[in-house]
C-alpha cells in the first residue's frame, strides 16, 4: 500500500517561505535572492542537493552497519552545475563521501554506495534521473 509523504511551505516574506515537516513539525527556512545577494536560509536546489546527501548517507551508513563494519564520521559534500538560463536545473551533481574514523575498507563503502544509488536510496533514484550524479569517497 502507498505511503503519503508531507511538507508545507508557509509564506513569510519576500522571497522567504517556511518549510515544515509533515512528520517532526519541524520548519527549516527558504529564501531566495538574485546571485550575490544575501540569503537568509536555504535555496530551493540547496535543499534538493541536502536532500540527496542526507538520504545517501543515512543509507550508506545504515548498510555498513548491517555489514559489521564502523562509521565514525561522515561528512557528505554535495556540489550541482546548475544552467545560467531560466529553467536553471541542476545539469550535473557530485557527491563526495568523506569518512574519518570507525573501521571500513574500499570495497564494502563501494557496495554500500552502489546499492544506495540503485535500491535503498529514494532521492538518489529519483533525482539520477534527471542529472547525473558522480559519486567519490575518502576514508581519512
Amino acid at each position: 500500500m502507498a505511503k503519503e509523504v508531507r511538507a508545507d511551505v508557509v509564506f513569510k516574506e519576500g522571497m522567504k517561505f517556511d518549510g515544515v515537516s509533515g512528520r517532526a513539525g519541524r520548519s527549516v527556512a527558504i529564501d531566495f535572492t538574485p546571485e550575490g545577494e544575501a540569503i537568509d536560509g536555504f535555496s530551493p536546489l540547496e535543499l534538493l542537493l541536502t536532500s540527496l546527501a542526507g538520504c545517501s548517507g543515512q543509507v550508506t551508513v545504515g548498510l555498513l552497519k548491517r555489514m559489521g563494519l564502523e562509521v565514525g564520521d561522515l561528512t557528505v559534500h554535495a556540489r550541482g552545475v546548475k544552467k545560467e538560463v531560466h529553467p536553471t536545473v541542476l545539469t550535473s551533481i557530485e557527491l563526495d563521501f568523506e569518512f574519518r574514523g570507525g573501521r571500513l575498507d574500499g570495497p564494502s563503502v563501494e557496495k554500500a554506495l552502489a546499492l544506495s544509488e540503485e535500491r535503498f536510496c529514494p532521492v538518489w533514484i529519483m533525482v539520477k534521473a534527471a542529472a547525473p550524479i558522480k559519486a567519490t569517497y575518502r576514508i581519512v
